[in-house]
């Protein structure tokens, strides 16, 4: 792994000093198709003063297997939406990964991302009982020990741009969360966590269910000691879109399948963490609140209605557009809807790759896609993170560390 990333950094350490501004990524590029995710022309270091933030769940996987990944998905989001509250969506990168997140940010955002991690922790403990771990590395300690996190942007629709990451460093970041060595690294608790501002955090949409396919919740990494994993990641993407098509069926958000709950324990994740520290009357407050606001939503999305604010006939086709559903961030992930035939045929290409030591992969299967949401505007201003129900990314994550070790012994 870090002969890979030494590679990687030194093939770019001449420009890692040039950008130095906090509006770095704001000025970058935009690519505008996905299957360019893997090209390394496209990629940025960040600036060697900026910093990487990143938290994850302690036994996320007890907590999928208890029923608990709508808990597991809104707390693994909340660092993001708690530090765009802050700078604004298009200042920083970001990557949700299902139990956890990650964001870089530049040195004036410190304290705000230390804040907002330490209200996620206090927020975990007592309102999910979830341990949440975080940490922020500076991206220079990442150089020091031979790797790098390069960014780029892909717009995914007219209103998101989204990150995408390469370099190995987010991997490393992870790993040193994990590690003893990587306590000095970690936030604390905050006390006063009601501080953090977690407005447009929602989670009111109800399974979004695929009655003829598969909800495929996939994590696809190559080796880390081979040669060229560029190459590796074209060929599983030129290999996806001709299985696949990568049209908008393969999304898992389809729009005649989204519909808002009314249930008061599904609403109660969002409530938990926009109340916190509000009582119970603020609770239940919210609660029917949300609920009146849901009723209403209905009926203006079926009626197809436009007020001076919000068209809310486009809400439901603007939310599978604002999707990550395909995402690159030192892997592939993906959730995508796809027939049996089609994934068969796609596990046993991948399932060749790693049996010629090219690549691990993991894969999640079920007919339903999860959506949490973030939420600026109700008029167009909206990204929803997805992933597949029962804990996707979880799931997947287990089966390619599994097949990683594999191919670490066999080295």
């Amino acid at each position: 792994m870090v002969f890979v990333c030494l590679r990687s950094f030194q093939k770019r350490i001449n420009i890692i000093t040039v950008a130095d501004s906090t509006d770095f990524y704001a000025d970058l590029h935009v690519i505008e198709d996905f299957f360019d995710a893997s090209n390394q022309e496209n990629f940025h270091p960040l600036p060697n003063d900026w910093y990487v933030a990143v938290t994850d769940i302690v036994n996320s996987t007890d907590a999928i297997k208890n029923n608990r990944y709508k808990s597991v998905n809104i707390l693994g989001a909340s660092p993001i939406v708690g530090i765009l509250n802050v700078t604004g969506r298009d200042k920083i990168p970001f990557t949700f990964g299902g139990d956890g997140a990650s964001f870089c940010l530049p040195p004036n955002l410190l304290d705000d991302a230390r804040r907002v991690l330490g209200g996620c922790k206090t927020i975990g403990k007592s309102e999910y009982n979830l341990d949440l771990r975080a940490a922020i590395i500076p991206i220079s300690y990442i150089r020091d020990h031979g790797c790098d996190i390069q960014v780029a942007r892909y717009r995914v629709s007219e209103f998101y741009i989204q990150a995408i990451f390469s370099g190995g460093g987010l991997n490393f970041a992870e790993e040193t969360l994990k590690k003893s060595d990587g306590e000095k690294f970690h936030v604390p608790a905050l006390k006063n966590a009601e501080s953090v501002n977690f407005s447009g955090l929602e989670c009111r949409w109800q399974q979004v269910r695929q009655p003829q396919n598969e909800v495929i919740t996939m994590m696809v990494k190559s080796n880390p000691d081979i040669e060229h994993p560029q190459k590796i990641y074209e060929d599983v993407l030129q290999k996806m879109r001709t299985t696949f098509g990568f049209d908008d069926k393969t999304n898992p958000i389809n729009v005649p399948g989204l519909s808002m709950t009314l249930s008061c324990s599904e609403l109660m994740g969002e409530a938990q963490i926009r109340t916190h520290g509000q009582g119970l009357l603020k609770r239940i407050g919210y609660i029917l609140k949300v609920q009146l606001q849901t009723i209403i939503g209905k009926v203006l999305m079926a009626l197809n209605y436009e007020t001076s604010a919000t068209h809310w006939g486009l809400y439901k086709s603007d939310l599978a557009l604002n999707s990550d559903h395909r995402k690159f961030d030192d892997m592939l992930r993906v959730v995508i809807s796809g027939s049996k035939a089609q994934r068969k045929e796609f596990e046993a290409f991948l399932d060749k790759l790693f049996q010629e030591e090219k690549l691990a992969y993991g894969i999640h299967l079920t007919d339903a896609a999860m959506i949490t949401c973030m939420v600026f505007q109700y008029h167009r201003d909206h990204i929803h993170f997805v992933d597949g129900s029962g804990g996707g990314y979880v799931s997947a994550s287990r089966k390619l560390k599994n097949r990683l070790n594999i191919l670490e012994q066999d080295n």
